[in-house]
């Protein structure tokens, strides 16, 4: 997303909008992402300086022509003399959807009960809903939604972001004789959206990592390893503009990888980018992840001490200590493993956000009761 909004012409909309960027790893961003509940990354709000209280809010990557949709209805939003009951339930629904997502969810469906088929919002609406529903794990209702309502909509990014959304909650659960019969409808529709020239680098990512992980449900690695070569291909095919570029390749490359394959298959590209962002921790980590799937456990240590020499927040520094602790289990080094892990500890709880920080002082807390010291 950097990427495209550094190259995005959005000069019309200068003067209406005061723009913010925070950094999700920073301890001065916390008192934000508490009260607006942000807890991924990207999440967009447009937020009435007024009273602080969310006009619209999209969580997930966008395409240009997302973010200009996204602007206009925050600017409409905010010059409305009047809305329909319809408009306030969506802008209800905004509002809750980072922390609330089921109550989100009722709001959508009350939005769509109050409109005719005609109204401007609809097609957005229900794409939200079917978010509201991923987010809330509420997975085949989710799942059915998203294949009724992409099946009708534009071949445009919001059909994009429906059929994703409905993608995830199918390889969320287990299988079923609903989850088959849904997926006979949505698949095709996810195949279709990869012909589209709208449908951005991060959509793609997630319709081919989808289509793997179901097809491992279905035990059918054949498949999840035609799904996930077509995706390194692509992926290989792009010459990065930027550094935020590379990175996203990066990150594409190993969730790929993290799904099915052999992590040896994209080791050049890691250590190619780690060389060419050398202030970049977050190439160090990549490349780390992958040389201890691939069993380089010194590799993976030395790429976590750089990584760490990089000056990360403390989520980065969390996450790269978790890693580096993990290696050295793998080596036999007990106690070095259990330092790195009570330093994680400690870079964990300086995480701004609650959800990351609770999420990652369980996780550690969890390694260490399983990282046993050696007798003395």
């Amino acid at each position: 997303m950097r990427d495209l909004l550094a190259h995005a012409d959005l000069a019309r909309y200068a003067g209406q909008f005061v723009w913010l960027e925070l950094s999700y790893d920073e301890e001065g961003n916390r008192a934000f992402m508490t009260k607006f509940g942000a807890s991924a990354t990207p999440t967009f709000f447009v937020v009435d300086f007024h009273d602080e209280h969310v006009i619209a809010m999209q969580p997930g990557v966008m395409s240009l022509a997302e973010v200009t949709q996204f602007l206009d209805r925050g600017t409409s939003g905010f010059i409305a003399k009047t809305q329909t009951p319809a408009d306030i339930a969506l802008t209800r629904g905004d509002a809750v959807l980072a922390d609330k997502p089921a109550e989100a969810a009722k709001a959508y469906q009350e939005a769509l009960r109050l409109t005719p088929d005609n109204w401007p919002h609809r097609e957005l609406t229900e794409a939200s809903l079917v978010q509201a529903l991923q987010d809330s794990s509420q997975w085949q209702q989710c799942a059915e939604t998203s294949a009724i309502d992409a099946a009708a909509m534009k071949r445009d990014v919001i059909f994009v972001r429906t059929v994703v959304g409905g993608m995830w909650c199918l390889a969320s659960t287990d299988p079923a004789p609903w989850a088959e019969a849904t997926l006979h409808k949505l698949q095709p529709l996810a195949e279709e959206a990869l012909t589209l020239p709208t449908t951005v680098r991060d959509h793609r990512d997630a319709i081919y990592r989808t289509l793997m992980f179901i097809s491992i449900n279905r035990k059918d690695n054949a498949a999840a390893a035609k799904w996930g070569g077509r995706w390194l291909a692509e992926l290989d095919a792009i010459k990065p503009r930027s550094d935020d570029e590379r990175s996203a390749l990066d990150i594409a490359r190993v969730e790929n990888i993290q799904v099915y394959g052999d992590p040896e298959r994209i080791l050049p590209a890691l250590i190619e980018s780690e060389r060419a962002m050398a202030h970049n921790y977050i190439a160090s980590l990549r490349l780390a992840q992958m040389e201890k799937a691939a069993k380089h456990y010194d590799e993976a240590i030395a790429a976590c001490d750089r990584g760490l020499a990089r000056a990360p927040g403390a989520n980065g520094r969390a996450w790269l200590l978790q890693i580096k602790a993990d290696a050295l289990k793998s080596k036999g080094k007990v106690l070095e493993a259990r330092q790195a892990l009570e330093q994680a500890l400690q870079a964990a709880q300086e995480i701004p956000t609650q959800m990351g920080r609770d999420m990652n002082i369980s996780m550690i807390q969890n390694m260490l009761k399983t990282t046993e010291e050696p007798p003395k």
